[in-house]
């Protein structure tokens, strides 16, 4: 299997959301673009979302910031599923992103994947049944929420609740508050 380089970061300062996936999958590593699986709906949720005012595809990433959204990784090594990920992945990958986090310090942090939750605050108790959207949680003052996985492969969310969970993302996106009315 070819190794591919990491995708790019789409970061910058002043950001109202960063997005913040598990890793990539190997079809977007091997085109460079975040997102890029055909089953993923990522992109088609974030326009219906209203996050962004035009349809967009995985080649449109780079754009992203033009409306105040960024995307970056926990982990930036491609693999097929999460479940080839390591315990070292997860420890090296977050000691990164709160770099990249404490350094761009967006309004919100989107946390694409419920499993993310427990890595990114693991002294916090464990718990069953964590449901999408604001989190009591902040890092380095900004909010979390936390979202589905958009992949394909999480068959547990219809696209109705997915929806319904990145709608939560609106009003930081459109009215630039520091939390939604």
């Amino acid at each position: 299997m070819p190794k591919h380089p990491p995708l790019p970061d789409h970061l910058r300062p002043e950001l109202s959301i960063v997005f913040v996936g598990i890793n990539p999958g190997l079809r977007s590593a091997a085109l460079g673009h975040h997102y890029a699986g055909t089953s993923n709906r990522f992109w088609k949720l974030i326009y219906d979302a209203n996050l962004v005012p035009e349809p967009l595809s995985y080649r449109d990433d780079g754009r992203l910031p033009e409306w105040g959204l960024g995307l970056t990784n926990l982990v930036s090594r491609s693999t097929a599923s999460m479940e080839s990920l390591t315990p070292q992945d997860y420890a090296a990958g977050r000691l990164v992103l709160m770099q990249k986090l404490l350094r761009y310090r967006t309004r919100v942090v989107a946390l694409l994947g419920m499993t993310l939750y427990p890595i990114l605050f693991p002294l916090e108790p464990k718990r069953t049944g964590r449901t999408p959207g604001l989190q009591p949680a902040t890092l380095y003052d900004s909010n979390i929420v936390l979202l589905p996985n958009p992949s394909g492969r999480n068959a547990s969310y219809p696209y109705h609740s997915m929806l319904e969970a990145f709608r939560t993302l609106t009003p930081w996106a459109k009215s630039g508050l520091e939390s939604p009315p």
